[in-house]
């Protein structure tokens, strides 16, 4: 008689081998969970995932997916962050570390409209990164904040993964969107303090602009007029589902909306660039929804197999307290984002660690702040932090992975500061949600 562990190892083990091997995440989660049913169950045992796939297909808060990534992709191409670098330039820039700073603040207004990380990313990464190293920044001020500020995407609503981990455990998306808002700003204001603290007394990491320049306050107030967009586009997305206007697919499609008008208000609006923002949409939420197809492919048999059991077993057998249970949950997932992306470890992991939250009674919510800070930070780390390589694709030729690298290591400092604020004040997540939606 095979031992009941067998089965989970073999799926465990295939998953590590074909990732080993170079497959992509989703054929790797599907290939693995099929071969070890087939193995293992008997060929009956891929209804159970064929049937958990199509229940994925049919949930209908992923329509607001799609419309958030499109909002996205128009913005990055709409002219918004263009005009916000402006303003921020001017009215920052004469401080030690200014533009660094006013990136961050960028990064989160654009986090704020777009709800993904390589939006922020990628286009910081063009606009200022170039700018700051003309300017004498160091590499490593100039580099981090762009990708701590862009990983904010994740965090700060309207963030597409609070979507799928809403999806997966039942939980209102207004509410997650608001517990992510206080300690996204959180982290954006310990980013832009560090920056601050550590250029006054290192002045030659982010030397101010000189003086002469510095517009006129009257033409900063001119320019000040690229925040006014950006400000009425979140508040239009935002606003309606605090205030209980439109569902959170209701508003993505106002995100969209929205995005199109910056774009035209911009004069960037036209065919090739909706074709392209189309293309990257498609191309985004394809590898998204397979992932989860996968995802759930493989979360059917490894349930099938006792997995969840084995796991929560072992962990309510540890003789530690509640929130050290917690810890350890947070220690897997900072591990496991140096080598997977949030939405494989959410779909892998949620299912086996829930019932033991709602156990020791803890906030689904709560957990879900604390999970997507913890995720922000498996974007930083290598070996694969995604936003690591989008910034090598954008950064100028004289940027090496090397620096990129030693940019984010204070930064994943900050956000481990940020998550145990939220793990030992959980009202910073809970807040919210109670004066928006009232208390459950």
């Amino acid at each position: 008689m095979i031992e009941f562990w067998v089965p989970i190892a073999v799926l465990f083990a295939g998953l590590v081998l074909f990732l080993i091997l170079g497959l992509p995440m989703s054929f790797t989660l599907g290939a693995s969970a099929i071969i070890a049913a087939l193995f293992f169950m008997g060929p009956e045992t891929l209804g159970f995932a064929a049937q958990a796939t199509y229940g994925v297909m049919r949930r209908l808060i992923l329509i607001a997916m799609p419309l958030f990534i499109f909002m996205a992709a128009v913005l990055e191409r709409s002219g918004v962050a263009d005009a916000l670098y402006a303003a921020m330039h001017q009215w920052m820039g004469s401080l030690r570390g200014g533009l660094a700073m006013a990136t961050v603040v960028i990064c989160t207004l654009i986090a704020a409209m777009s709800g993904v990380s390589t939006a922020g990313v990628v286009t910081m990464g063009l606009i200022a990164l170039p700018i700051m190293l003309k300017k004498g920044y160091n590499k490593t001020i100039a580099i981090g904040p762009i990708l701590a500020g862009g990983a904010l995407g994740i965090l700060i609503p309207p963030s597409v993964s609070f979507i799928i981990y809403g999806m997966i455990t039942e939980q209102s998306i207004g509410r997650l969107f608001a517990g992510g808002l206080i300690p996204g700003l959180i982290l954006s204001f310990l980013y832009i303090s560090y920056i601050g603290i550590r250029c006054y007394f290192q002045p030659h990491l982010g030397p101010a602009i000189p003086r002469e320049e510095i517009v006129p306050l009257r033409q900063k107030i001119v320019l000040s007029r690229g925040i006014i967009l950006p400000v009425l586009l979140i508040f239009g997305v935002l606003g309606s589902i605090f205030f209980g206007i439109a569902s959170p697919t209701e508003a993505a499609s106002i995100g969209a909306g929205g995005a199109l008008i910056c774009a035209a208000i911009h004069r960037r609006l036209n065919w090739q660039m909706v074709k392209e923002a189309g293309i990257r949409t498609l191309t985004i939420n394809g590898m998204v929804m397979w992932i989860i197809f996968g995802a759930y492919c493989y979360t059917a048999v490894f349930v099938a197999t006792g997995g969840p059991q084995l796991v929560r077993e072992f962990i309510l057998g540890l003789d530690v307290p509640p929130i050290a249970i917690i810890m350890v949950m947070m220690v897997s997932y900072f591990i496991g984002g140096c080598f997977l992306e949030e939405i494989t470890m959410l779909v892998l992991t949620i299912p086996v660690y829930l019932p033991i939250l709602l156990g020791l009674g803890y906030d689904p919510v709560w957990f879900g702040v604390l999970f997507i800070v913890n995720m922000q930070m498996g974007y930083l780390t290598p070996p694969f932090g995604f936003t690591l390589f989008y910034m090598k694709g954008v950064a100028p030729p004289e940027v090496s992975l090397g620096d990129i690298y030693r940019s984010v290591i204070p930064f994943v400092g900050l956000q481990w500061i940020g998550l145990l604020l939220v793990l030992f004040l959980p009202q910073l997540a809970l807040w919210l949600p109670g004066v928006v939606f009232g208390l459950r």
